[in-house]
C-alpha cells in the first residue's frame, strides 16, 4: 500500500512539474519578446495557409492587424542577444533591431492593402519576402541555440 501511495505521489509531482502553467522549469527564452514573436508566428502560419482564400479576407486582415500589434509591442523590447553586445555597440544593435521591426510593420501594411484589394499574387509575394526577412531577423537577433 505504501508503494502505491509513493508511486501516486511521485506521478502527481511529475505531472505538476511538466504542466504548462508551472513556471518553475520555464525556459530562459520564455521572455515577453519571445511571447510576442510566438504570437506573430502563430498568426503568420495561419495567414500563409489561407491568404489566397477570398472568403477569408476579413479574417486575414484581422490576422495582419494582430501580427502588427505583436510587432509594435515587441519593438519596445530588447532581444535576448542585446546583453551579448559590447557596451559601445548596444545602441546601434537596438537601433538596427527597431529598424527591422519598423520595416516589417510597413511590409505588413502593404500585405494588408494587397489583401483588401483582392491581390492574392501580390499577397503571396509579400509573404515570401516577409519569410526571408523573418529568417534574417532571427539570424541577426536570436540566440544561436534556436
Amino acid at each position: 500500500m505504501k508503494a502505491i501511495t509513493a508511486l501516486l505521489t511521485l506521478a502527481t509531482a511529475f505531472t505538476f512539474a511538466l504542466s504548462p502553467g508551472n513556471t518553475a522549469f520555464a525556459a530562459d527564452d520564455d521572455t515577453p519578446l519571445t511571447k510576442e514573436m510566438n504570437g506573430v508566428n502563430k498568426d503568420l502560419r495561419k495567414l500563409k495557409k489561407q491568404v489566397a482564400d477570398a472568403s477569408k479576407k476579413d479574417e486575414n486582415i484581422g490576422l495582419v492587424d494582430d501580427i502588427k500589434k505583436h510587432l509594435v509591442t515587441g519593438r519596445d523590447m530588447e532581444p535576448a542577444t542585446t546583453k551579448d553586445q559590447p557596451a559601445d555597440k548596444k545602441a546601434a544593435f537596438i537601433a538596427k533591431y527597431k529598424e527591422q521591426i519598423d520595416s516589417t510593420i510597413k511590409d505588413f501594411d502593404a500585405l494588408s492593402a494587397a489583401i483588401k484589394a483582392d491581390k492574392a499574387d501580390e499577397a503571396k509575394t509579400l509573404l515570401e519576402k516577409l519569410q526571408k526577412d523573418k529568417e534574417q531577423g532571427h539570424k541577426d537577433f536570436r540566440p544561436d541555440d534556436k
